[in-house]
């Protein structure tokens, strides 16, 4: 074989070495063991509150409050304050409440995210809690959803949602016709696969609508047998309960959230394969920081690792923080 012929083949030999190390990191033959240390993933959180317009907005609020008591630290006095003057100059004129204090507009999405921080504080006190049931019937549309803010002529799964799960912590679920809601929410589940979907009828189900559809029935009392068991026919179905086959870059730490709250709130949450559900987990994990990134190979970002935390805390290796409801 002459030397063209020779270096030719060393390439091809390196190049199926490259590609035989690829598949056995791929099959998880050459990854390390990753231990999830919950120090670190404190710095990480606390590195949200270094920032001197903490707490920056009510989405960044809510993960920031929830991460911290799932990692078994409790808000000083300090923090509650920055916390409490946030809240003060979030909730606008009509009982609702914006992303951040310069915003005006208010949406079902942000008073719900608010109030859940407050729940978990056990901090109600501190708004206008009429003003804000008020803001919330305001939302109800014909059809018996929930619109996303005043202007919004159309109802949507997800804004419903907001709105149930703002009034349920509220104790004001008297406000709402449940058997109308209910039957609303209901047209969410598709026939075929039991799951719900964003459209009705019209697009794939996936495990946070099928989380939010649930649950609004479940605190409604309109959760019927047969919704139920659809329900969690979807959900076994998919990857998150353990059954990875390949990891895809569609994976992510927010659908598994939902479909372990979900198979919980169904009371289904033994047909989880904890240990493979928590394998799957660590792949987003960052050591170096504490942090979880947005797709497995990637660095870490404030929301993905809120939902790294969120799953950790609803299969128990985390603390499970509490929602206060108002009594």
């Amino acid at each position: 074989m002459n030397s063209g012929g020779k270096f030719f083949g060393k390439c091809i030999k390196a190049l199926l070495l490259l590609i035989s190390g690829f598949l056995l990191i791929a099959a998880g033959g050459e990854k390390k063991e990753v231990t999830l240390d919950p120090k670190q993933m404190l710095s990480y959180v606390h590195e949200t509150h270094s920032r001197p317009d903490f707490p920056v907005a009510v989405t960044l609020l809510r993960d920031y409050v929830y991460s911290t008591l799932a990692l078994g630290e409790q808000l000083d006095a300090r923090q509650r304050d920055s916390i409490v003057a946030f809240v003060k100059k979030t909730q606008k004129s009509d009982g609702g409440f914006s992303i951040d204090p310069p915003t005006e507009n208010t949406s079902s999405l942000y008073t719900d995210l608010m109030i859940e921080s407050l729940a978990y504080m056990s901090a109600f006190n501190t708004i206008d809690i009429v003003k804000a049931k008020a803001y919330l019937a305001s939302l109800i549309r014909a059809d018996g959803g929930f619109s996303f803010d005043a202007k919004a002529k159309d109802s949507s799964l997800p804004s419903t949602y907001n709105t149930v799960h703002a009034l349920a912590l509220l104790n004001g679920l008297d406000i709402v016709d449940k058997a109308k809601t209910a039957a609303y929410i209901k047209g969410f589940q598709l026939m075929d696969s039991g799951g719900f979907s964003y459209v009705k009828g019209k697009t794939e189900a996936n495990s946070k609508d099928t989380y939010m559809g649930v649950y609004c029935l479940k605190v409604l009392g309109m959760l019927d047998e047969e919704t139920k068991k659809g329900a969690i026919q979807y959900l076994t179905s998919t990857s998150y309960i353990g059954n990875f086959k390949k990891i895809l870059v569609t994976h992510n730490l927010e659908e598994e959230a939902y479909t372990i709250m979900a198979m919980k709130m169904l009371g289904a949450g033994t047909k989880i394969k904890r240990d493979k559900v928590i394998a799957f987990i660590k792949g987003f994990y960052i050591p170096d920081n504490g942090g979880f990134g947005s797709m497995q190979g990637y660095g870490s970002a404030p929301d993905p690792s809120y939902w790294g935390f969120r799953c950790l805390a609803e299969l128990g290796v985390l603390k499970q923080p509490v929602e206060g409801r108002l009594q």
